[in-house]
């Protein structure tokens, strides 16, 4: 099998030196390709729509090739499509399988089309489904926070600089990181309304003198294909290479990062020493050597998470500080992304387990904590200047000494208003969602 780009027959034989060049410039695209495949039959089989539509394609070669489309993403279903290392990267093993099925018609699936805006094209169209689902994920673990709240209106100490501060509840704790992980979801909406622009059309990054490159052309391209509309100009599609996987995983990332300080919590109110929490053990595991040990491992492990998903991240924007147009070394770019956001979906769903697993450990509140509504009761019930009933506690506390006047009950978030909001945003990404199909 060879190449379908390569422009010499060249030798039957290659020298190591060629082989080492070979699987350089290859690099890890025959493994990172299989997860944008289906993609890669969605954007061609627009592609011969639009190449019907222009008349560059008879009926009948537009339903063969459709046919021979249609057997190769059952194989990709299946999961038995490969892609040969020799083949280099999807584009070539998906022309190549059609070529031995359907025979020479398919080598017009290709007319007026490049790999640049096609391997842009599957990516976009991956990056908006990805972005639906975490986007998903992030409202489920809301809605298992929201859940815990509500079933968890019980005291909790609250700290600051990890020393006990004011009262809490388990409700106040939870529902915060369900306020938060509501507020990010405004990222990812931002990440999906970058990628919903077809870059189809814009062929190598200087469009198409074929009616597939027309502004019309790539507008009926970027509908069929569920998009809002195209990339304009057509230079910008490459330009925004870096910009938009770059948006994305910092979707994923905010979310990791909030998921990480759930985690931090966990781990620590569930040492002995803390003593808040208690873990499901299927959520813990336990010592090779110490009989009466179990470690927070999954929660050890989210905490770590959101720095896989920046790492990605930065080095996507590393890598595509480049002078306009396309580069090879973008096709760096798709191994972090893939990484980084099948890393951030992960941390998300496993972290609606971790919550799901938790168990409050209830005990009664240092009397110390009511330190400071015992200084705002005093100052108005006597009229006192503040910072001298502030100052008066203060010393009572440190005499061991004092004792507040009530112990007011624990301060409870709105879950009602939590809940709303929740239904409000989930029922907002239902357009979404439906376009990425």
């Amino acid at each position: 099998m060879s190449r379908l780009w390569d422009k010499s027959a060249g030798s039957a034989e290659q020298s190591e030196a060629q082989r080492q060049l070979d699987a350089f410039t290859v690099g890890e695209d025959p493994v990172t390709d299989l997860a944008f495949a289906a993609e890669d039959i969605r954007g061609s089989l627009a592609w011969i729509a639009a190449q019907e539509r222009a008349g560059l394609l008879s009926v009948e070669d537009a339903q063969t090739l459709k046919a021979g489309l249609a057997t190769i993403a059952a194989d990709i279903a299946a999961g038995v499509f490969t892609i040969p290392h020799a083949l280099e990267d999807v584009h070539t093993a998906v022309e190549v399988l059609l070529t031995e099925r359907v025979g020479a018609v398919a080598g017009k699936l290709h007319t007026g089309r490049s790999r640049n805006d096609q391997v842009l094209t599957d990516l976009r169209l991956w990056m908006k489904a990805r972005v639906v689902e975490g986007r998903e994920a992030t409202l489920t673990l809301v809605g298992d926070l929201l859940a815990f709240a509500k079933a968890h209106p019980e005291p909790l100490t609250g700290y600051t600089h990890l020393q006990r501060a004011m009262p809490s509840s388990y409700a106040l704790w939870a529902g915060g990181y369900a306020g938060a992980l509501l507020d990010v979801v405004v990222l990812y909406d931002a990440a999906f309304d970058l990628a919903d622009r077809s870059p189809l059309g814009s062929a190598a990054g200087y469009g198409s003198p074929l009616p597939m490159g027309s502004t019309s052309g790539r507008a009926a391209l970027a509908a069929d294909l569920g998009f809002s509309r195209a990339e304009e100009p057509v230079t910008a599609s490459q330009l925004s290479r870096g910009v938009v996987e770059s948006a994305v995983l910092g979707a994923f990332a905010a979310s990791a990062h909030l998921v990480g300080r759930l985690a931090w919590d966990v781990s620590l109110y569930t040492s002995a020493e803390f003593a808040l929490l208690n873990l499901d053990d299927a959520l813990t595991t336990g010592s090779s050597i110490m009989p009466q040990k179990r470690n927070p491992d999954v929660a050890e492990l989210l905490r770590g998470q959101v720095h896989r998903v920046r790492a990605a991240q930065r080095e996507i924007e590393d890598l595509t500080v480049l002078p306009g147009g396309y580069h090879r070394d973008l096709q760096h770019t798709k191994a972090p992304l893939l990484r980084g956001v099948t890393i951030g979906l992960q941390t998300v769903r496993i972290a609606a387990l971790l919550v799901q697993g938790l168990h409050p450990r209830i005990q009664p509140l240092d009397p110390e904590l009511f330190a400071t509504s015992e200084a705002f009761s005093r100052a108005q019930r006597t009229g006192r200047p503040f910072r001298e009933v502030y100052r008066e506690v203060g010393q009572q506390v440190k005499a061991g000494t004092f004792q507040p006047a009530e112990r007011p009950g624990a301060p409870a978030p709105d879950l009602r208003a939590l809940s709303e909001r929740a239904a409000a945003v989930r029922a907002a990404g239902t357009r979404s969602a439906e376009r990425s199909r």
